[in-house]
């Protein structure tokens, strides 16, 4: 069993690193926008435009390349991705190309697109199910934490080497960890190894069905959770690639600084996922959706508050931005990990990176649809608009998650009237 543990611990933290470094890919992106657009005359929408160059591939490809982590395995699909994706930016500093800058962006989203539900099917496959959210919750603190690593590295590289040098180390980093991956991010089941409280499931896991992604959108829940997701990568999405200069245009912040503070909304995500996963385990295991929604009402609250004491300084700024990143980014782990692979993994359909990539694919449109969106709102209505729009969004996937919370308590009540007919 201490062995097993130690196991379990290797692969989480191989899981959490590689996954981490995609955002030295996605990240410094934001980051470099305002030098971008000084030095290369580019207007707000051009560099909304690169937003959508880099994902979306990233969220097309995930759901049609779902699959492919379920089909292939997640050792040699993240191992091959992860290599596609450090390639790709290694010549980044190189051109001088509006449209190959774009080119470039296109085939890194592209290749980071099956990562993350192969990630999921692996790191599921290693815990038993009644720690799911809790491991989720940890997990998903390598898209956070990989984002304020990312942040600080672009900010120390445009600094010392300039905007076009952001990706050049961070790519080698990548091309590394995809070698670790091909060689160590096994299965249980590729080493004969038998998870403890997983059996009962792995037995099940007989079935030949192949369920299209129609009949996956058809499931109870998985449209509304879906539809969540969207929303709220797209608030999330605009933090990431618009709140730097949103800080330097409108508030009148330093580059670094901008750089730097933005690292607080994820700060505020590692925090608010790592409770979020325990909070669910712990009091509402069999209603994962309920903390879900509080937590979208803390970030709802925290962006209008926000908003409304933007001019009034960093400390309040810095108070309402970790609690804005705690409530929008946690329910990411639950909605698009260990719900999502739970879903995708019951009564034997054994589609647990399908589903979790069509969930995450689809929500990912949000932020293919963010940049363009986001720059077009900021051109004609200025900067208070982005943030009256984020509100909405925040909103509006709070009312998705509500919607399949209910669906589910139907759910549940058909099941206990079918047991016991006496109840109805």
């Amino acid at each position: 069993m201490v062995s097993l543990r130690i196991k379990q611990v290797a692969i989480f933290v191989l899981i959490w690193v590689v996954y981490a470094s995609t955002y030295l890919m996605r990240k410094p992106l934001g980051v470099i926008k305002h030098l971008m657009a000084q030095d290369m005359h580019l207007s707000k929408v051009q560099l909304g435009w690169m937003d959508t160059a880099m994902l979306l591939p990233y969220a097309v490809l995930q759901v049609i390349f779902g699959p492919v982590g379920d089909q292939l395995g997640p050792r040699k699909t993240v191992g091959i991705c992860l290599f596609i994706t450090g390639l790709s930016l290694l010549s980044f500093s190189s051109w001088d190309s509006y449209f190959m800058l774009l080119v470039l962006l296109f085939i890194s989203g592209a290749g980071q697109a099956p990562c993350w539900p192969a990630c999921c099917k692996c790191l599921s496959s290693w815990f038993p199910d009644d720690a799911l959210n809790t491991v989720f919750g940890f997990m998903s603190t390598s898209a956070f934490g990989g984002s304020i690593i990312a942040s600080a590295v672009a900010v120390y590289l445009q600094k010392m080497y300039g905007w076009r040098y952001v990706f050049f180390m961070p790519s080698f980093l990548v091309l590394s960890l995809s070698i670790c991956a091909w060689l160590f991010m096994k299965l249980p089941s590729e080493l004969r190894i038998t998870i403890p409280g997983k059996e009962e499931k792995t037995k099940k896991l007989g079935s030949n069905s192949n369920p299209s992604l129609y009949e996956l959108w058809r499931i109870p829940s998985v449209s509304e959770m879906a539809t969540a997701m969207m929303c709220l990568k797209l608030v999330r999405y605009s933090m990431y690639l618009w709140l730097p200069i949103y800080l330097s245009q409108s508030l009148n912040y330093l580059p670094e600084q901008a750089g730097l503070f933005s690292v607080l909304f994820d700060v505020g995500a590692v925090i608010g996922s790592a409770i979020l996963g325990y909070i669910v385990d712990k009091y509402w295991p069999k209603h994962p959706l309920v903390p879900v929604l509080l937590s979208g009402f803390v970030g709802i609250v925290s962006f209008i508050l926000f908003t409304l004491t933007a001019q009034w300084g960093l400390s309040y700024n810095s108070i309402f931005m970790i609690a804005a990143g705690a409530g929008v980014c946690a329910p990411d782990a639950l909605l698009g990990g260990s719900v999502s692979v739970s879903i995708g993994e019951a009564d034997g359909r054994n589609c647990g990176a399908t589903v979790t990539g069509l969930i995450n694919g689809f929500g990912s449109l949000g932020a293919v649809i963010e940049g363009p969106l986001v720059g077009l709102v900021t051109d004609w209505f200025g900067w208070n608009a982005m943030f009256l729009l984020i509100i909405f969004l925040s909103t509006l996937g709070s009312m998705c998650i509500f919607k399949a919370i209910m669906i589910q308590k139907r759910q549940t009540r058909s099941r206990q009237l079918l047991l016991d007919p006496e109840l109805n």
